[in-house]
C-alpha cells in the first residue's frame, strides 16, 4: 500500500526535526479506518503542531516599547518555536474515543498492548502500537481483516512549530505611533507559505503625568496575523486500485491531494522597556486568541467492498473528498521577557513568552533587524 502521507508527514516532520521517525507510517490505512476514527488518530498525533502554531503566531512583533520616530523604519526577520508540555506528547486510543462511532464500518484493534497504552504524538517518544484494521462482511456480518498497521511514531522533540519565519516592516508616525506589516512568502518545490499581518504600537507613557519624565518607555500594542502553509503530495499521491471499480483518472488524484495548515490570531496588551546603552530589556503582558487548522484536501480513493448484484460483491474505490480537518484554538494571557542588543543599524533580539493557560504552549523566538530609528525631526504640534 502506498504511503498516503509520505510528503505530508515529511513536511510536518522536517519542521519539528522528525522526518526519519515517520517514514514507515501507512497513513492510508488510518483513513480506511473510517472518517471519524481517522480524524481522531491524525488529529491526536498532530495536535502539538496546531497547538504550537496557534501559540506562536502572535510572537516577535516587538523588541522594545519605544515606538519608532517620525519616518523611522525597520526591517525585521524572525522565527520561533513552542515548548511542548508533557500532556501533549502522548494520547491513548480510549482517550480519543476510537471505535465509538455507532455507524463506523471499520474497527481498529490493538495487537500488542491495549486501548489505554500511551501512543506518541509527533513530538512524543517511541513507536505506536500495532493495530489490526477490519471491516464488516456484508454477507454474514463477520469481520474481514484488511491490514495490520503501526500507529504513528514520535520524534522525541522538546519543541513544536511556533512563529513561522517572517519578514516585518515597521514605520514610525507622529505622536509616538508605529505601524507594522508582516509577510511570510516562501516557495520551495511543492511547499508554499503565504500570509499577512498588521499591528500598531503607541506610546502611552507620554499621556501619563510624571511617567513621561521617567527613563522608561511604556506602550500599548495590537496585532493581527494570518498565515497559510500548503504542501502538495506530488509524486507521492495516493492513486486508485486500477483493478477495482470506480477509479477516477490518475491526474484527478495527483492534482488535488495536498495538506494545508491555516493559522490566524490577534493580541493586545502593554510593553515596558528600559534602554541601557546598546542593551534594552523589556517585558510585556498580552491577551491572545488564535486558531490553527490542519486539513487534508483533495480526492482520495479508499478501497472498499460493495454488493454488485444479488449475492455478488466486488472491490471498488470509494472516492473521499477532503477527508481530514481539525483545529486547535487557544485563549490565553501571556507574560513576555526579552531583550534587544543594537549595534549601529543592526539589532538582535530574543524573547520568552509564558502562557498562563494550559491550552497554550509557552514560546520563544529570535529576531534580526535593520533599524533606522528616525529620519525626520518630530514637528511641534
Amino acid at each position: 500500500m502506498k504511503n498516503l502521507f509520505i510528503k505530508t508527514i515529511c513536511f510536518t516532520a522536517i519542521l519539528v526535526y522528525s522526518k526519519g521517525a515517520l517514514a514507515q507510517t501507512e497513513a492510508a490505512s488510518f483513513i480506511r479506518a473510517g472518517e471519524s476514527d481517522s480524524k481522531k488518530l491524525i488529529g491526536a498525533y498532530l495536535q502539538p503542531i496546531t497547538k504550537g502554531l496557534a501559540s506562536g503566531i502572535n510572537d516577535a512583533w516587538y523588541s522594545t516599547a519605544k515606538p519608532l520616530g517620525l519616518f523611522g523604519f525597520d526591517i525585521r526577520f524572525g522565527f520561533g518555536a513552542s515548548i511542548v508540555n508533557n500532556d501533549s506528547k502522548t494520547y491513548t486510543l480510549n482517550g480519543i474515543g476510537i471505535n465509538s462511532d455507532p455507524n463506523g464500518k471499520f474497527l481498529l484493534t490493538p495487537i500488542n498492548g491495549d486501548r489505554n497504552t500511551n501512543q506518541p504524538t509527533i513530538v512524543g517518544d517511541g513507536n505506536g502500537s500495532k493495530l489490526a484494521v477490519s471491516t464488516l462482511n456484508p454477507i454474514d456480518n463477520s469481520r474481514i481483516y484488511l491490514d495490520t498497521i503501526r500507529s504513528f511514531s514520535g520524534s522525541n522533540s522538546p519543541v513544536s512549530l511556533g512563529a513561522i519565519p517572517f519578514i516585518q516592516i515597521s514605520l514610525g508616525l507622529v505622536k509616538g505611533t508605529e505601524i507594522m506589516f508582516r509577510m511570510m512568502p516562501i516557495q520551495s518545490g511543492d511547499f508554499t507559505s503565504s500570509g499577512f499581518g498588521f499591528g500598531i504600537k503607541h506610546s502611552i507613557s507620554q499621556w501619563i503625568w510624571g511617567v513621561e519624565k521617567l527613563p522608561i518607555d511604556i506602550s500599548g500594542i495590537y496585532t493581527f496575523n494570518n498565515n497559510n502553509l500548503e504542501y502538495a503530495f506530488g509524486s507521492s499521491f495516493l492513486d486508485a486500485d486500477r483493478n477495482s471499480a470506480n477509479a477516477l483518472a490518475t491526474s484527478e488524484y495527483k492534482n488535488s491531494q495536498k495538506l494545508t495548515i491555516t493559522t490566524s490570531g490577534h493580541q493586545f496588551g502593554a510593553i515596558i522597556s528600559k534602554k541601557l546603552s546598546f542593551f534594552t530589556p523589556y517585558a510585556g503582558f498580552t491577551i491572545n486568541r488564535a486558531t490553527s487548522q490542519i486539513a487534508m484536501k483533495g480526492i482520495y480513493p479508499i478501497l472498499s467492498i460493495r454488493e454488485k448484484s444479488a449475492g455478488i460483491y466486488e472491490k471498488f474505490n470509494d472516492n473521499v473528498t477532503d477527508p481530514i480537518s481539525f483545529a486547535n484554538t487557544v485563549n490565553s494571557t501571556r507574560a513576555a521577557l526579552g531583550f534587544r542588543m543594537k549595534f549601529l543599524l543592526f539589532s538582535f533580539g530574543a524573547e520568552y513568552n509564558h502562557a498562563f493557560s494550559a491550552d497554550q504552549f509557552s514560546t520563544f523566538n529570535a529576531t534580526f533587524t535593520l533599524n533606522i530609528q528616525q529620519l525626520s525631526p518630530i514637528p511641534k504640534l
